[in-house]
């Protein structure tokens, strides 16, 4: 798919850088809403940030990630990853990635970037296996071909607990400094209970060994009050994570019912509290819990009452948004209050100062934001018909 006349200096940019389960509510964290294609053409919001059409023609995007060579990888929720190379959508998908199950919410997540990218080509696929009765969340690793056509000796290094529900897989990736990998699973929905039982993954946050192996300084490596992979435990579905690498921080959002979303650091061992605790309530507006605290549990450092659905989360480097540096930008898609982005104002330790909504005016339900090699902010919609904007400050 090509690119409109008025993006041509992003995209120089671009190329230069080279059953009978009732699903979750309407409007939440179930990225198949919006399917009547995403608004063409250059926008600027009511306050003042201009969205300039960098791709179209994906199929829901829900990841981007940049390679050195500044090629873009976008992963696609109906199991494909694409490749944008010198302002094009390359009309191929990467060959050789495994099957998933495109049901529900399942399908492709996340990816990442081997530490030693550069000298071993090493990618991580996170993606919902199996089938409807039997599936869960999976991680994967391969090598990428050096045109990034396809991947190659493919390996599973990783699976939750399974489960029998196309709801609420988590599935973001990250690495943390020490070279091990954090891997986020939903509770399953209807699994939520269990999300309080660290012996199992379902709500949980995962730290491996990039082969699959267990840290031996997991809370629970010893396998006798946790499983051996569980970080933390008690999360609803996370779906926004990031290390913060100034201040020794790992962040996440999770999906709340209907209210209650919440932005967390996680810190190993620490209970986050659902179902046991929350802000939220279910869909048909009947109460999950009267708690909204309890001891043992951590709260959220932000928590959004009604709904945004989060998506995806950046933090905020380069000189395109020096004023930001250090903060936070999350997406958010079909919530009663989502279709917008949020930046979350940080100080020099990590408390909030305050979120402030951006581009709320446009109405567009948003699945990831990333950052470029040269400090662009860019924005996937969360649309069947996907498209990545270009967020510029406008002058």
């Amino acid at each position: 798919m090509t690119f409109s006349r008025a993006t041509a200096a992003v995209l120089l940019l671009l190329g230069a850088c080279s059953g009978g389960e009732a699903g979750p509510g309407p409007g939440t964290e179930n990225s198949t809403a919006g399917e009547a294609g995403a608004v063409a053409g250059t926008m600027t919001s009511r306050d003042g940030y201009t969205l300039t059409p960098v791709v179209d023609g994906l199929t829901f995007p829900w990841d981007m990630m940049f390679l050195p060579s500044g090629e873009m990888l976008v992963s696609e929720r109906d199991g494909h990853i694409r490749v944008v190379r010198d302002g094009s959508l390359l009309d191929a998908p990467v060959a050789g990635t495994p099957e998933a199950l495109v049901e529900g919410q399942g399908g492709y997540f996340a990816m990442a970037l081997d530490p030693d990218f550069a000298s071993n080509r090493t990618l991580y696929l996170a993606y919902a296996k199996g089938t409807t009765s039997e599936n869960t969340t999976t991680v994967i690793k391969g090598v990428l071909s050096e045109d990034a056509s396809e991947l190659s000796d493919v390996q599973e290094i990783f699976a939750g607990t399974i489960r029998g529900t196309a709801y609420h897989f988590g599935g973001r990736l990250a690495f943390l400094p020490d070279g091990t990998l954090i891997v986020t699973m939903g509770e399953g929905f209807r699994y939520m209970d269990e999300a309080q039982n660290p012996m199992n993954y379902h709500g949980t946050i995962a730290r491996i060994n990039p082969d699959g192996s267990i840290p031996e300084d997991n809370p629970f490596a010893s396998g006798e009050e946790g499983a051996p992979a569980v970080w933390s435990y008690g999360h609803r579905n996370v779906q926004g994570l990031t290390y913060d690498e100034g201040r020794g921080i790992l962040w996440a959002h999770e999906h709340g019912p209907k209210g209650g979303d919440e932005l967390n650091i996680i810190a190993p061992g620490n209970n986050y509290g659902w179902p046991e605790i929350t802000y939220g309530v279910n869909y048909d507006g009947t109460v999950i819990t009267e708690e909204t605290e309890a001891p043992g549990m951590e709260q959220p450092v932000v928590k959004w009452v009604p709904s945004i659905a989060p998506s995806g989360m950046v933090l905020v480097k380069g000189d395109a948004w020096a004023d930001w540096q250090g903060d936070l930008i999350v997406g958010a898609m079909n919530g009663p209050k989502g279709q917008k982005l949020v930046h979350v104002d940080l100080d020099e330790e990590g408390n909030v100062l305050g979120t402030q909504d951006m581009l709320s005016g446009l109405d567009i339900p948003f699945r990831d934001v990333t950052i470029g090699p040269d400090g662009t902010l860019y924005a996937a919609t969360a649309d069947m018909e996907g498209v990545i904007y270009a967020v510029t400050k406008t002058e």
